[in-house]
């Protein structure tokens, strides 16, 4: 069923407004694994989220088509819930109709380069097993309603992780480094391929912790996964259920001032690009965190109604957020190694982010692995531990800060932050 019919079943059955965001994914992957071919899949989906005012009342659902059967959920879900919520539909938004077409992926010569990558194992015995995965995926995001509104916005991005199984007498070492972005280029390949093998090498070689208080340099990756449990801080959604440790802190300064922590939605250098948020509502690009200072929480249109202000344009399947960032420092990391001088460097964590970050009072505890560092250089690595802080000790201890910003997902990036006086425990494993 075209979205025009889908509109006109819907006016005919009393359905008043009615609005599709329709997301156009092309996905293209590989994975392989000691040059054998593990995934080669390309593969193209649509997906419709659609709401409609019934009756006064606003409903939702998800669907992979549409179809009358879709009208008449929506109408029953109207029926039979208790809310009166009643939300904003898109009226004057500025049509963007000049968005190019979804290419179509050709994955030959990435095969052809990740086989030609794997002949590096034969220079390392060490190396067990390697696993090249590669990622090209495009989305185009629409949204068209009742009102006539029929707007577009479109993104891409690039993904490279290699996987490097070490095997010495003393164990066995698994890394891996996810690298995401928006030209194909920037991956660099081989180079990166080659810089993660020696670290895997060296993480290879393990020494035990003692359980103290340490400055730390946290891995890029490491702080895009803590900071994806601050969006959920931030959002309005658990700040009004008083789910979360920031609430009544606007405007206060709570972290460190070095720390500034920016959303970029519009910034096509990012692989989070967006136009607009799933709502409709423009984004625009907006500091969370200024100098330490709380500035605003992030809110979806019902939670604005709710809560008697604007949308920041975060409404996505939740309250999220597309390109936000850690403001790089001045310092590469080797020179965030010589501040360092002598503590740990934390590259990789394991277990849920759900169970070792509460949103609720801020408390950490990650199992963690890295690298010991001495005299500003890596020593080898060290046997997992634990670190517990909380999220204001973590980002109040802030002493310096990369120069790199690195994504791994499009929602949030970071560069590598040295942090001082953080408590790692020792594991007690043997």
């Amino acid at each position: 069923m075209t979205i025009k019919t889908f509109f006109n079943k819907a006016k005919t059955k009393g359905i008043t407004n009615i609005q599709i965001v329709k997301t156009v994914h092309n996905t293209g992957q590989i994975e392989l694994i000691n040059q054998e071919l593990e995934t080669f899949e390309i593969a193209n989906h649509t997906r419709y989220q659609i709401k409609a005012e019934y009756n006064g009342k606003t409903v939702k659902i998800s669907s992979d088509y549409l179809d009358e059967t879709i009208l008449d959920t929506l109408i029953m879900k109207a029926t039979y819930t208790d809310s009166i919520y009643q939300d904003d539909y898109l009226t004057n938004t500025e049509n963007n109709n000049q968005v190019p077409e979804i290419p179509q992926i050709e994955l030959t010569n990435e095969l052809k380069l990740l086989k030609e990558l794997d002949e590096v194992r034969k220079d390392y015995s060490e190396i067990s097993s390697l696993t090249l995965s590669y990622l090209e995926s495009y989305e185009k995001k629409s949204i068209i309603n009742s009102n006539g509104v029929d707007i577009k916005t479109i993104s891409h991005l690039y993904e490279f992780v290699p996987e490097i199984i070490i095997t010495t007498p003393s164990g066995v070492t698994s890394y891996d480094k996810v690298y995401l972005k928006t030209n194909k280029k920037d991956l660099n390949m081989k180079e990166n391929l080659l810089k993660d093998i020696n670290m895997a090498l060296k993480q290879s070689k393990k020494e035990k912790l003692q359980t103290k208080k340490y400055n730390i340099i946290i891995d890029s990756t490491v702080m895009t996964q803590i900071l994806s449990k601050f969006v959920e801080m931030v959002s309005s959604n658990n700040i009004r259920q008083k789910l979360s440790c920031l609430e009544g802190t606007i405007n206060q300064s709570i972290f460190s001032n070095k720390l500034t922590i920016t959303e970029d939605a519009k910034n096509k250098d990012y692989p989070g690009m967006a136009e607009f948020d799933d709502e409709g509502t423009p984004t625009y690009k907006k500091k969370i965190i200024d100098q330490g200072i709380l500035k605003t929480y992030l809110y979806n249109i019902k939670e604005a109604k709710e809560q008697n202000h604007k949308s920041t344009a975060n409404g996505y399947s939740k309250i999220s957020t597309r390109n936000m960032y850690i403001e790089p420092g001045q310092d590469s990391l080797d020179k965030l190694l010589e501040k360092l001088s002598n503590g740990i460097y934390i590259t990789d964590c394991m277990g849920s982010m759900n169970t070792a970050i509460n949103t609720n009072t801020g408390n950490i505890s990650l199992q963690i692995f890295g690298y010991i560092i001495e005299n500003g250089k890596i020593k080898c690595g060290f046997e997992p531990s634990i670190m517990t802080t909380t999220i204001f000790e973590l980002l109040s201890n802030i002493e310096s800060i990369s120069n790199n910003n690195t994504f791994i997902t499009r929602s949030v990036g970071s560069p590598c932050l040295l942090i001082k006086n953080i408590s790692i425990a020792s594991s007690e494993k043997e």
